[in-house]
C-alpha cells in the first residue's frame, strides 16, 4: 500500500512538470507521459474496478476523465502559484501602499478569476463522473477520490519534509 502512495506521489509532481498532451484525432486518450503515470492510471482502473464494480472499459474511461482532471487542476494550480509568489514579490519590495495595490489589482483580479474557474471544473468533473452512477455509487466514488487525494497530500508532505522542506 506504501507503494500506492509513493506511486501518486510521483505522479502528482510528475505530472505537474509537463505539458498535458492532447488526446489523439478520433478516439480516447493514451496515457503517454511513462511508465508512472501508466501505473497510476492501472492503479485507478483496478480501483474503480473494485469500489464500483464496473468492467474494464468502464473504469478506464473513468480513469481517463480522472486523469484530464488531475492535469488541468496541476495548471491552474501552477498559475495560481505563480500568482501568490507575484503577491509576495510586490508586497515585499518598494513602494507606497497606494502603488502596491495598483499593481496587486490585477494580479488579485486574476487570482479570483482562476481559482473559480478551479472550482467550477471540479463541479464540472464530479457532475461528469457522477452522473451515471447509482447514489451507493456516487457514495463509493467520492469515498475513493477523497482516499486518493488524502494519501497524495500526505505522501507530498511526508516527502517534504524527509527533503528539508516545510
Amino acid at each position: 500500500m506504501h507503494r500506492s502512495i509513493l506511486l501518486f506521489a510521483l505522479t502528482a509532481s510528475l505530472v505537474a512538470q509537463q505539458e498535458p498532451a492532447p488526446p489523439p484525432a478520433g478516439g480516447r486518450a493514451v496515457l503517454q507521459e511513462g511508465p508512472v503515470l501508466a501505473q497510476l492510471f492501472q492503479l485507478r482502473v483496478s480501483r474503480i474496478q473494485q469500489s464500483l464494480g464496473f468492467s474494464e472499459d468502464r473504469a478506464r474511461a473513468m480513469a481517463e476523465r480522472w486523469g484530464r482532471w488531475d492535469r488541468e487542476f496541476i495548471d491552474r494550480g501552477r498559475q495560481l502559484m505563480q500568482l501568490r509568489q507575484q503577491f509576495n514579490v510586490t508586497l515585499m519590495g518598494p513602494g507606497s501602499e497606494e502603488d502596491k495595490c495598483a499593481r496587486l489589482k490585477p494580479l488579485m483580479e486574476q487570482f479570483l478569476s482562476i481559482r473559480q474557474q478551479q472550482e467550477e471544473a471540479k463541479r464540472r468533473f464530479e457532475g461528469e463522473i457522477m452522473q451515471s452512477l447509482s447514489t451507493a455509487q456516487q457514495a463509493r466514488m467520492i469515498l475513493l477520490m477523497e482516499d486518493i487525494q488524502s494519501r497524495i497530500r500526505q505522501t507530498l508532505r511526508e516527502s517534504r519534509l524527509a527533503n528539508g522542506h516545510n
